[in-house]
């Protein structure tokens, strides 16, 4: 496999503090070391761009700032494949997608894929909030969003029904929700108070509401399968379900859009609880990097 050389600019020092218990590093800067580490064993005709998009995006404004990105995206040879990991929720940005010619495979965490930014993000107005949400084109294939270390497993009882800990205003999905469930019985919304009680609380719930937020999936979604907890994915525009070809999500999680959110209560008395944390023990471990690794692999191969 050969490895692209990339500008130093593009591969910036930069230590993210989210999720609370991230060792800092995002999951570009993660996969470039397994990449280097087995480049000599992996076959593939593509090349591997090691760009840290996410820290590249946030050390310039949130991609308001990226002209040299820009500029050599358009330098590379348009005859040849390509391929990137990309954590940052709206993918890789490009100046004009009517003019681009590249043939880049997106291993997408944050399920944006190539996109232009002047049309894939949106301002919207709810419930007294003015936010930027990514509405833009996916990633060719879905990777889980996750950090080093994994989120802790604490063994607890499940004492919580379903439960929610998080900002509301990254997507009106998320009033939505708990306008609907908040008055529903044994349905629990947190105020966030640290990551201590957010791993307890997740630890500690049955079933974990995982909303998308500015971009299509969430960190929660994998936490909660770390910890064992149900999650219930709420989506709009576009599912972001990775190893969809290899695992069957409706066996140990629960999925609807956002206009369906009414039915959830009706919806999860149906679950059988026990085989869907079954399922969950016996597939939890695809959802970290060595196996996500491999699973890429797979995909280069093709």
């Amino acid at each position: 496999m050969i490895i692209h050389n990339v500008p130093s600019e593009l591969q910036p020092t930069y230590r993210s503090s989210y999720p609370g218990y991230t060792s800092g590093s995002n999951m570009e800067e993660i996969y470039y070391e397994y990449f280097l580490k087995h480049k000599d064993t992996i076959t593939t005709e593509r090349i591997y761009l090691p760009v840290f998009w996410t820290s590249y995006y946030v050390t310039h404004g949130y991609g308001e700032h990226i002209e040299e990105s820009y500029q050599w995206l358009e330098s590379l040879d348009k005859t040849k494949k390509y391929f990137t990991v990309v954590q940052y929720a709206a993918g890789i940005y490009v100046q004009k997608l009517s003019e681009y010619g590249l043939d880049i495979m997106i291993f997408s965490a944050g399920g944006g894929g190539i996109n232009e930014k002047k049309q894939c993000v949106r301002i919207e107005h709810y419930n007294g909030n003015t936010q930027h949400i990514f509405y833009g084109n996916k990633g060719d294939i879905d990777i889980p969003l996750m950090c080093n270390p994994p989120f802790p497993f604490t063994n607890t009882r499940k004492d919580i029904y379903c439960s929610f800990m998080g900002r509301l205003n990254t997507h009106k999905c998320r009033y939505i929700m708990q306008d609907i469930l908040k008055n529903e019985p044994n349905y629990h919304f947190y105020q966030e108070k640290g990551f201590e009680e957010y791993k307890q609380v997740l630890n500690r719930s049955i079933f974990t509401l995982a909303p998308r937020g500015y971009g299509y999936t969430s960190f929660r979604i994998y936490e909660a399968i770390m910890a064992e907890s149900i999650p219930i994915y709420i989506w709009e525009d576009k599912k972001i379900l990775p190893f969809d070809d290899i695992l069957d999500w409706s066996s140990f999680s629960i999925i609807v859009h956002s206009s369906e959110i009414q039915t959830l209560p009706d919806l999860i008395k149906n679950v059988n609880i026990n085989e869907y944390v079954n399922t969950l023990k016996k597939i939890k471990h695809i959802f970290h990097f060595d196996e996500t690794f491999k699973y890429m692999v797979t995909k280069l191969a093709i």
